[in-house]
């Protein structure tokens, strides 16, 4: 339906390089020391409701003496200590955590060990793994709260993507966890999920020439060319080196030895996975395609089951293209600078309707402040949107009922 709407479904919006300059721009836009001065009130993104490990973009703690780097650490897993002690959660089963279950999760991020000079150890993710407030132990330990919300897992950051660089940083106390840095910003990360290695190492595997993509919400890959016991997934929008232009089945994918370090190994696709050869062409029939891959999935805030939000929908999407979008909604509008307009509910439905759709349907991102919409057009001359909720309401029993 929409794709018969286009006029250039199959036009090329932007290339590769300029893409890459939109990301270059952006990073440098976001890195200034005010970024959002000067602007009216109404167009500052509201930021304080994120998680407290994020970070408006990855810091150099290179540059930092190891002093700094400790002072950082101690500060960084305080926020996560008074995240988990600013109200009640409890478990998968809905029980509520005792106070002695509290202290032994404080106990285990192991705040008195951190030194007075902290070194950074480079690794790699070698699988999806999820990045933690709190080093939790058993998977039914998760922070869910008593406020009809109970899929959110508020103890989850986000999802580390496979062949994510971190900056190891603290390990947990009994060294199943450590304390990192990556680019979603700082938190706990099974230390099963990395590998450790130099940094050039690293940085050869994330940035190879010649790669494929996930297009798809989800890709399996596997231990032999006839692709009968998987090996693990990627998740659309990763990147996976390519081991020969020849064969775009055969991959490289990143593994953990024993001894904790980084090595490589080869893996397959099917022959129908949903992989792209580099980046996919940033068409409007190829935004749509690969959108509707994802629909009717569950919204989860956190990524707390491997799920996505609407801002990590959107990245995930346009990574495919080979775009980097912010990790926050808010920030979206930022990423670009060809309308700052800011839509106030006094101007009117009907003029808010024209302002949106004077904008090319496919390729425009839109936020509310923060939660952000793709939208895809109009019907009967009101705007559609690509959207991702996590919401409910009371029915006529006055129950709350969760979509």
């Amino acid at each position: 339906y929409w794709i018969k709407r286009m006029d250039n479904p199959d036009e090329v919006v932007m290339t590769v390089d300029e893409i890459r300059r939109m990301n270059e721009n952006y990073r440098r836009f976001i890195r200034q020391p005010d970024p959002f001065a000067g602007l009216p009130e109404n167009r500052v993104p509201r930021l304080s409701y994120w998680w407290p490990g994020y970070v408006l973009y990855k810091p150099d703690l290179r540059n930092m003496a190891p002093e700094a780097v400790a002072d950082t650490v101690r500060k960084r897993i305080g926020f996560s200590i008074d995240h988990m002690r600013k109200e009640p959660y409890g478990n998968l089963n809905a029980v509520e955590y005792a106070p002695w279950q509290i202290d032994e999760f404080e106990a285990e991020m192991a705040l008195d060990d951190v030194p007075s000079r902290v070194g950074i150890l480079d690794a790699i993710a070698v699988r999806t793994a999820r990045l933690r407030n709190v080093p939790t132990m058993t998977p039914d330990q998760v922070g869910i709260r008593e406020n009809a919300k109970t899929r959110w897992d508020l103890w989850n950051v986000g999802i580390v993507k496979i062949g994510m660089p971190l900056e190891v940083l603290h390990r947990s106390k009994s060294g199943e966890y450590v304390f990192a840095l990556c680019e979603l910003g700082y938190g706990w990360i099974r230390t099963v999920d990395i590998a450790f290695s130099y940094k050039e190492k690293i940085d050869g595997f994330v940035n190879a020439e010649n790669f494929v993509v996930c297009i798809k919400d989800r890709v399996p890959f596997y231990s032999d060319e006839t692709c009968t016991f998987s090996s693990g997934w990627f998740r659309m929008g990763d990147r996976l080196p390519l081991v020969s232009m020849t064969n775009p089945r055969e991959v490289l994918v990143p593994v953990r030895k024993a001894n904790g370090e980084f090595e490589t190994a080869t893996a397959w696709f099917a022959e129908d996975a949903g992989i792209h050869v580099g980046y996919l062409p940033y068409t409007r029939r190829n935004v749509v395609l690969t959108a509707f891959d994802l629909l009717d999935n569950a919204y989860d805030w956190t990524g707390g089951w491997f799920g996505r939000q609407h801002e990590i929908t959107y990245r995930d999407i346009f990574l495919c293209f080979g775009f980097d979008l912010p990790y926050h909604g808010g920030l979206f509008t930022f990423f670009n600078d060809n309308d700052t307009s800011v839509l106030m509910p006094d101007v009117g439905r009907e003029a808010q309707y024209e302002k949106i759709l004077s904008h090319e349907p496919f390729i425009t991102l839109q936020s509310c402040g923060g939660h952000c919409q793709l939208l895809l057009g109009e019907y009967n001359g009101v705007p559609i949107v690509f959207d991702q909720h996590g919401y409910g309401y009371d029915d006529e029993n006055g129950d709350f009922v969760e979509v």
